[in-house]
């Protein structure tokens, strides 16, 4: 007993010692285990802290770049700084008659030392190149350094190239000093109704106007000499675009309260009370031009309305010369269908004719068998002479022994007769005593013999049964010389 209780002992401590050294191994791996993951995570840190600096100098580098080109293509000016964007206060600056104020951007005292500091007006009117975060991009003057310090103030028309046009625009234009030197205008033609300005395409909606931020950069730019414009709307055609020179003078006019032009600005032409928005969709000598004392041509191409119409025109036209050509298609189809159906039903009709003449050779050749051997010319025997009239006008002549069977008559009718009747399709008779003589009939051709006293009559043939057919008609002489009549109907 006492051995008994030293071993229950002995096995409760190594069970005890088991479970730590069990939990001591899963504390270690549990260790190591936190122990690399921390190590991934330094590492993940270590590795986004590195890409965050590469990414840093990267943009270091192309800020520097970016500087020096603007250095170089400004004559020493450079100056990129990102602004709160605020709408202007467009009726003060109508009130005080400033020239060229539609598209002129408020800027901070700051902004203006920079550009003093760099000695920016040996350059002329200083120019911005005004970019938002929704990518839309476009250029400006500058009307005075008097915003808050970190906000822009946007007149009307720089907003509508950076935000799009709204659902109903004005805008205000005094003179200048721009003169079109030449408008080619296409008064674009009378294909769809006129409407009023709405919300046209531009890089965002009207929600986001004059909303975050935007970059503003000092740009030198050179003086334009060409500029395409697209009205809206087909009305600018009807209204202004029938006279040249109309068209010359209010482009003009609009052109004067403008310092800039970049391709894919929205502009606004007034005329009669009434505001017709225009998009710049190509200008020269480069993709931005400054228009303060230049002269420029000018045309003015068809309206995004009719564009619009004549798209969906041509859309309208392709689909429905789709639709036409899987009509011919089909149709070609169905006719090729037909063709292969009728080929189909001739030739099935070719072959059955081919089987029914194969059908006819060999019944020819079976029946012509059964049919004894004719009696000789001069023979004393006993027989009838039998003339056939067949159908083609042909006529055969075969001599039987009175003592044959009538159906040896079908037999030989069978294998000569060229018709389309079969054994069976028709029966014998003499017309003018009425008396038919079935293939079945057990009748002997002597009984033939006992009709002589209908001496020359006609035969002619008759149906034996309703759909048999053609006839076949056939004279019969009885003995020497007293021919007789019969019919063979089909």
């Amino acid at each position: 007993m006492f051995s008994g209780e030293l071993k229950a002992a002995a096995a409760k401590l190594e069970k005890e010692q088991a479970e730590r050294a069990e939990r001591e191994r899963q504390r270690i791996a549990k260790e190591k285990l936190l122990a690399e993951r921390q190590k991934q995570r330094q590492l993940q840190r270590e590795e986004e802290a590195r890409e965050r600096r590469l990414q840093a100098a990267a943009a270091a580098a192309a800020e520097e770049e970016r500087h020096q080109q603007d250095l170089e293509e400004n004559r020493g000016v450079s100056l990129r700084v990102q602004l709160a964007a605020a709408p202007v206060d467009a009726q003060s600056i109508v009130a005080r008659g400033i020239k060229r104020a539609a598209d002129k951007l408020v800027l901070p005292p700051s902004v203006g030392s920079s550009l003093m500091a760099q000695d920016a007006p040996k350059n002329g009117a200083m120019l911005f190149e005004v970019a938002a975060s929704n990518g839309g991009k476009t250029h400006a003057g500058v009307l005075e350094f008097t915003a808050p310090e970190g906000v822009v103030l946007l007149p009307e028309k720089v907003a509508n190239c950076l935000w799009g046009l709204p659902s109903s625009s004005s805008s205000s234009s005094d003179g200048g000093g721009t003169a079109l030197s030449s408008v080619v205008a296409d008064s674009g033609s009378s294909y769809i109704r006129a409407g009023s300005p709405s919300a046209a395409a531009g890089p965002a909606g009207s929600s986001s106007r004059c909303s975050g931020h935007v970059w503003v950069r000092y740009k030198r730019l050179p003086k334009g000499t060409y500029v395409r414009f697209q009205p809206e709307l087909r009305a600018f055609h009807e209204v202004v675009g029938q006279d040249p020179e109309l068209l010359r003078h209010v482009l003009e006019e609009c052109l004067h309260g403008y310092c800039t032009l970049s391709a894919g600005d929205w502009v606004q032409v007034p005329y009669e009370g009434v505001q017709y928005n225009l998009r710049v969709l190509e200008v020269q000598p480069g993709p931005a031009v400054s228009v303060i004392d230049t002269d420029m041509a000018a045309d003015v191409g068809p309206s995004i309305e009719t564009e619009g119409y004549l798209r969906a025109q041509e859309e309208q036209e392709a689909r429905e010369a789709e639709r036409q050509r899987q009509l011919k298609e089909e149709t070609e189809r169905a006719a090729a269908e037909a063709l292969e159906a009728e080929a189909a039903v001739q030739a099935a009709a070719a072959q059955q004719q081919a089987e029914e003449a194969a059908r006819r050779l060999q019944i020819q050749a079976e029946k012509a068998a059964l049919v004894s051997p004719e009696l000789p010319a001069d023979s004393q025997e006993p027989h009838v002479t039998l003339l056939f009239r067949l159908p083609d006008g042909a006529r055969l002549s075969r001599r039987f022994h009175l003592h044959q069977h009538v159906q040896e008559m079908y037999d030989f009718c069978d294998s000569k007769v060229r018709c389309k009747q079969l054994p069976g399709a028709y029966a014998g008779c003499l017309c003018w005593a009425s008396c038919i003589f079935h293939q079945a009939t057990p009748v002997l051709l002597s009984a033939v013999h006992q009709l002589k006293s209908f001496v020359s009559t006609s035969c002619c043939l008759a149906p034996y049964a309703a759909g048999c057919g053609r006839t076949v008609a056939w004279d019969v002489q009885v003995g020497a010389a007293i021919p007789t009549s019969g019919v063979l109907s089909r």
